[in-house]
């Protein structure tokens, strides 16, 4: 009986063991489950930039235009001045000219910051294609961990199984080597006391 009890706990604590492992690989499984949500999370964050990137490069658009026809229409007023009045020409002239630098100065400007909000545009772009692309990488890699983790998973059950069929099997074993061993004791006991075990 000693003997009997020691094996039991020994097979406790390997039960143990793998229920700690199950626990581990369920852990393992939640939390490439929630990296996956925060990468996704991080790809919208870089549609939404992406998107107000377009809005301003269409606002600068329009600045644009909206200056290039105000320099037209003081250039058109320009030409129209009568010839008569040349004082007032000349301080026309004068103003005109001014405002004419400050609108180029201005148009240049706005075309700069056109020129950059394209260039970032572009760049914004091509780092979402890669990091679409990595990101696309990364699903597929935590895929298939997952993939491998389930295998586990279930390997670690089969044998969970396998192990609790064989010490039902070696208990069975056993309790039937003491149901032979009580019955012949009882053989015995019978035939000492003069009576045959098949007559009664």
């Amino acid at each position: 009986m000693p003997p009997k009890k020691k094996k039991g706990k020994g097979g406790g604590k390997k039960k143990k063991k793998k229920d700690d492992a199950q626990l581990e690989l369920e852990d393992k499984y939640k939390k490439t489950m929630s990296e996956i949500e925060a990468l996704k999370d991080q790809l919208v964050v870089r549609k939404e930039f992406a998107r107000r990137a377009q809005m301003t490069g269409d606002e600068l658009r329009q600045k644009m235009t909206g200056a290039e026809k105000e320099l037209e229409e003081q250039q058109k007023d320009q030409r129209a001045i009568n010839a008569d009045m040349t004082r007032q020409y000349k301080t026309m002239q004068t103003e005109m000219g001014l405002r004419n630098h400050q609108l180029e100065t201005e148009l240049a400007r706005i075309r700069q910051q056109l020129a950059q909000t394209e260039l970032e545009l572009k760049k914004t772009k091509e780092e979402k294609e890669r990091m679409t692309k990595e990101k696309d990488e990364e699903i597929g890699n935590l895929q298939m961990k997952i993939n491998s983790m389930e295998k586990d998973y279930e390997r670690v059950i089969d044998e969970t199984l396998d192990s609790l069929c064989s010490k039902i099997d070696t208990a069975r074993e056993k309790w039937g080597e003491m149901s032979t061993l009580i019955q012949a004791k009882n053989k015995q006991v019978l035939i000492e006391f003069g009576l045959h075990p098949l007559d009664i």
